[in-house]
């Protein structure tokens, strides 16, 4: 985990063994109509990857922030959509088609989106953070963990 220098805020996204064992349960459950549009954030990309040409099933939190929706992540899986890959996104019982492409952002820059996204209602473990009780957040905070973008552009 990587620490700021206050510990006030760190980077805490859950173990990849645990991402294995509850990520199918989480890919049925987006994917059925009547459960899946009730929940608010979390959503699932699919995209080809691109040494296997495997597809990939990844559950995500996808925030809106501004006219944007973006995921922020650390995981191998994002360097898939460096140069941008087509990706189809089941958020809320409904299936999207897109662009999904690895933003190469300033520090700063990644940290304002992180706080746009709080500003928003997304909870610290939504952003894969563990915050101290009581203590919100800044910008700059969060620019000093700062993590990558996936900005993802709809079709429609």
């Amino acid at each position: 985990m990587t620490n700021t220098g206050t510990t006030k805020v760190r980077l805490s996204p859950p173990p990849p063994e645990l991402m294995r064992l509850i990520n199918p349960v989480v890919r049925r459950v987006l994917t059925t109509r009547s459960l899946g549009s009730r929940i608010r954030r979390q959503g699932m990309v699919e995209f080809t990857g691109r040494r296997t040409g495997r597809t990939l099933r990844v559950p995500v939190c996808l925030h809106h922030v501004g006219d944007e929706t973006l995921i922020f992540t650390e995981r191998p899986w994002r360097h898939n959509l460096a140069g941008g890959a087509p990706v189809t996104v089941t958020h809320r019982g409904q299936i999207r088609h897109g662009r999904a492409m690895l933003v190469d952002a300033a520090p700063e820059q990644v940290g304002a989106a992180m706080r746009a996204a709080m500003d928003d209602g997304a909870s610290p473990f939504e952003l894969g953070l563990k915050v101290t009780r009581g203590y919100d957040p800044t910008a700059d905070d969060l620019a000093v963990i700062a993590r990558s973008i996936i900005r993802v552009d709809f079709e429609d």
